[in-house]
């Protein structure tokens, strides 16, 4: 079996315990690999419609993300990690996977469940299909 590294690990974030505790467990791998971290937070707009985007609703909902992405950024740079934050619009799942392929990343880790309101599902909806769907190895943090 060929050697693989991980260079690269991307954490979906949505701002829920979750994946804080995906987070967490992406700075432990990091360390222990020297990784870098990237997190994504993928903010659902419907068809992918850019007239959203500035809607005062939207923009609101993206100063709660920033905050809570810096919040994340701290905890990875106190560990002495390369972090970087991406933001994007669309279906939450795709665009996971999309960006994760064409960034080339080597490791997704996600929480297994998010801000969801069907709190009874085992894995929540997102988490699911990126693990049925990726291409690329997915860690789900419980």
């Amino acid at each position: 079996m060929a050697k693989r590294t991980i260079k690269k690990i991307l954490v979906p974030m949505d701002g829920s315990k979750g994946s804080f505790r995906a987070l967490d467990e992406s700075i432990y791998l990091a360390r222990e690999v020297g990784a870098q971290i990237t997190g994504l937070y993928v903010l659902h707009v419907a068809y992918d419609n850019p007239d959203l985007i500035s809607v005062p609703e939207t923009q609101n909902r993206l100063k709660k993300v920033e905050k809570f992405l810096e919040n994340a950024e701290n905890q990875v740079l106190k560990n002495k990690i390369i972090f970087k934050k991406e933001t994007l619009f669309g279906h939450e799942s795709k665009k996971i996977i999309d960006f994760a392929q064409k960034e080339k990343f080597d490791l997704i880790v996600i929480g297994s469940r998010g801000l969801s309101p069907i709190k009874r599902m085992i894995l929540g909806s997102v988490a699911n299909s990126v693990v049925n769907k990726s291409k690329i190895p997915v860690l789900v943090v419980k």
